[in-house]
């Protein structure tokens, strides 16, 4: 992966970094210089009309490629920065510098990642273990808090409420389904989510405003330890500067002290 300028590997994964090969990279009109760090991923399937199947083995090799070509050469201008496949992943732009056009209102502050999907829901088990490693490396590396929408708390058609001003309060890895209502809910399905927080991730309600009680306290005790800080219940950058100072990996609380 391509972080900031710095070429990032992921232990176990394969993945094309940008440029790379005449496909492994986002058109000009598929994305835009961005202007602030992204705070949160936003986790995709590409179909995302059927209940998903989790299979495992291989499926067709290629897809990776197939979709990225397909987004290069699709005039509605949409795409991702990184696109994992069950053989092959690739990271088509700069998860930092650049702002894809994957996830609505959300794209200023967020990092895309498609999960290819064959037709009939079929999703390769390797596909979603990829996507998972992706994501703690992400999380580490970008200092994103590895939160995730609580199962259940999905409703059809009802994305989080705290999507509507682009999500300046939600710090995390959430689905194209909490953004807008138009994306139902494979998009991504429930089982990356199982699977992150069987990795660690913290499950929080964000309509009811759990990860806010929780990090107003975390930021409390911070200050008392004689950090500088705004005690709102949003880990931003300065929060996780100091949870670094205080030995989290990457800053990160769910991924503890090193």
């Amino acid at each position: 992966m391509l972080i900031n300028g710095t070429v990032t590997n992921v232990d176990g994964v394969q993945i094309i970094g940008p440029h790379e090969t005449e496909w492994s990279e986002l058109s000009s009109g598929d994305c835009t210089p961005r202007t602030r760090w992204p705070t949160m991923v936003i986790l995709h399937k590409t179909l995302a009309d059927d209940p998903e199947k989790i299979l495992d083995g291989h499926g067709p090799p290629g897809h990776a490629k197939r979709t990225a070509d397909s987004w290069r050469n699709d005039p509605k201008h949409s795409g991702a920065h990184i696109v994992i496949g069950d053989d092959l992943s690739a990271c088509l732009a700069d998860v930092v510098l650049v702002e894809a056009w994957d996830a609505n209102q959300a794209n200023l502050r967020s990092i895309g990642i498609e999960h290819c999907e064959e037709l009939g829901g079929i999703v390769r088990r390797i596909t979603l273990e990829n996507g998972v490693k992706i994501c703690l490396a992400l999380s580490e590396r970008c200092g994103i808090q590895l939160q995730v929408p609580r199962p259940g708390s999905y409703h059809e058609g009802q994305p989080l409420r705290r999507y509507a001003d682009g999500g300046s309060s939600l710090i995390g890895f959430f689905g194209h389904r909490d953004v807008v209502s138009s994306r139902g809910k494979w998009d991504p399905g429930e089982v990356i989510f199982s699977m992150l927080i069987a990795a660690g991730a913290e499950p929080y309600d964000f309509n009811a405003g759990e990860d806010l009680v929780v990090w107003k306290k975390r930021q409390a005790d911070l200050v008392a330890r004689g950090y500088q800080l705004v005690v709102d219940g949003i880990p931003g950058p300065a929060t996780t500067a100091a949870l670094r100072s205080e030995g989290y990996r990457g800053g990160v609380w769910a991924l503890g002290k090193t």
